[in-house]
């Protein structure tokens, strides 16, 4: 989410296409990327999407980073760090001269823009709220000194973080938590708009290597480059501009128009076809992302069946979807919950296409033949209401004698909406930033954080233990230990592992989403060949 030059740019529904104006095409060198759908909103404290994430990355920065290739942390707005020998200090010494944004209706006391210590731990602090219409991130600071009492309303601050000076932070944390630095989320941000942060949800204003200039729903978002950034020749590109494209087929022709710089979903049915005629402009690297079919497990006709589950979770054909009908869109999970490249990925419970099986288990559970299950409702977001898994689930649980009725919703919606109790079966996907078992599990399956509302304590207590080892082969232990848990409780059909790929133009340079997706990609490392492009 990121931009300053900008001419207007419109594009005008007519018959099902996007119509580029005239002037669209400037000499400026903008990176056009499809979007779809419109992120719900800009807000970084309640962000819990990708298409946000899209956004959002590129505008706001954290105290440090991570590197796409190597998965190390890299610096941001701390320039450096250290931790003390018994693993509970961390102090950050923060970038002198780092400017936030200059964005209209923002008001900096005495005109300073400057990002200091206050800054961050006045957004840490509002971060640590019960109510996730405030903050859907608590997370971020659950390690640290204070937080329980903070979270509780027993306290207005955190004890254990305080700024040395404008440019030092210091964090205690509770007890040594290797994973800190990996949810060490909070961004910067200026603590002039916290309080009035509902006017700025769609106006972000961060120290990113670019800036908000304009949002028209369902149509574009436009961010230019950040005359401020504090490094040096970044970013190399004048802006970006998010181009809100209704579907496949339609981002596909704005790409054979040149009118699309980067392409990261090929239309059903098209995807090797394309593939061999842009042999040269396809990348493709293995994914992070993990697609489900998750069961509220707190409320409703499953929460209490897991024999049920686990017939539904055989009964779903992946391989047929994923390598047969989607053209190898996607790796067909046919393992358990985690991507295939982490530590712990195979548990002792896999749950392969076996309909004998299911049926099996339906019986077991007091539904033979499907007998008895009312009619179930799976909601889907609208963009993925054409992905070929839905009516495939809807044949193979209709052979067990089980009717779904596919439920799809806008995205403005539909996150929000999964979570209530209403909502018995969704359709979702969670995309790690880590080559880590702790990065699906600490967000999907401890202490009822995901949407499913999973909550097994002896879970809890392995991946909180997870969070203070660090040997390798213990680590793997103890995630195995969780993964057999899980897959045995059976909160989701698992469907797909993710492929990050997409069709690049040959003037583009420097993009690299890594395994994480292409949200991940940091835009200031992009550059344009304007000299390549056509005319």
């Amino acid at each position: 989410m990121t931009r300053k030059f900008v001419s207007l740019f419109l594009i005008v529904m007519t018959v099902g296409l996007l119509v580029m104006p005239a002037g669209a095409q400037d000499d400026a060198a903008v990176l056009r990327v499809p979007m779809s759908p419109d992120p719900e909103h800009l807000n970084p404290f309640t962000a819990t999407t990708i298409a946000i994430s899209t956004v959002i990355n590129n505008v706001y920065q954290g105290l440090i980073g991570l590197d796409a290739n190597t998965g190390e942390f890299i610096p941001r707005l701390a320039e450096s760090w250290d931790v003390s020998d018994d693993g509970l200090v961390y102090t950050f010494q923060l970038r002198p001269g780092v400017l936030f944004h200059d964005i209209e209706g923002v008001e900096f006391e005495g005109g300073d823009r400057e990002f200091k210590a206050d800054d961050w731990i006045a957004a840490a602090e509002y971060s640590v709220n019960e109510d996730d219409t405030v903050s859907a991130h608590p997370e971020w600071m659950e390690s640290v000194v204070g937080y329980d009492e903070m979270l509780a309303g027993d306290a207005e601050n955190l004890s254990g973080l305080r700024a040395i000076d404008d440019y030092t932070i210091e964090l205690t944390l509770k007890e040594p938590n290797r994973l800190f630095l990996s949810t060490l989320g909070v961004p910067g941000i200026p603590q002039e708009i916290l309080p009035r942060i509902a006017d700025f949800e769609n106006i972000p204003v961060g120290t990113g290597p670019f800036q908000f200039v304009e949002w028209q729903r369902d149509n574009f978002l436009e961010l230019e480059a950040n005359p401020d950034y504090w490094e040096e020749g970044k970013p190399m590109i004048d802006g970006v501009r998010f181009l809100n494209v209704p579907d496949d087929n339609t981002a596909l022709l704005l790409y054979r128009e040149d009118d699309l710089d980067l392409l990261y979903s090929l239309p059903i049915g098209q995807r090797l076809a394309l593939i061999e005629e842009f042999a040269d402009q396809y990348n493709e690297v293995p994914g992070l992302n993990v697609r489900y079919f998750g069961f509220k497990m707190d409320t409703g006709f499953f929460a209490d069946k897991p024999l049920v589950r686990q017939a539904f979770a055989h009964a779903f054909n992946r391989e047929l979807v994923w390598n047969d009908l989607m053209e190898g869109a996607r790796f067909p999970a046919t393992l358990g919950y985690l991507p295939p490249s982490m530590p712990a990925s195979t548990p002792a419970n896999i749950y392969e296409y076996n309909p004998t099986r299911a049926a099996e288990l339906l019986a077991e559970a007091g539904y033979p033949n499907g007998d008895g299950i009312p009619p179930i409702q799976l909601y889907v977001f609208a963009s993925a209401a054409e992905e070929l898994s839905l009516p495939v689930l809807q044949e193979d649980l209709r052979q067990l004698g089980v009717e779904i009725e596919i439920v799809p919703e806008d995205a403005s919606t539909y996150w929000d909406h999964i979570g209530e109790e209403d909502v018995e079966m969704f359709l979702s996907g969670w995309s790690a930033g880590l080559q880590d078992p702790s990065d699906v599990f600490n967000f999907l399956f401890l202490d009822e954080r995901d949407d499913t509302h999973y909550n097994n304590p002896e879970v809890n207590e392995i991946l909180r233990e997870a969070m203070t080892v660090t040997d390798p082969a213990e680590l793997e232990s103890l995630y195995q230990q969780a993964h057999d848990l899980i897959t045995a409780d059976s909160p989701w059909i698992v469907s797909a592992y993710s492929k990050v790929d997409w069709l690049q133009k040959p003037w583009v340079e420097g993009f690299n989403p890594g395994g994480g997706g292409e949200h991940t990609a940091d835009l200031a490392e992009v550059s344009i060949d304007a000299a390549a492009q056509p005319e």
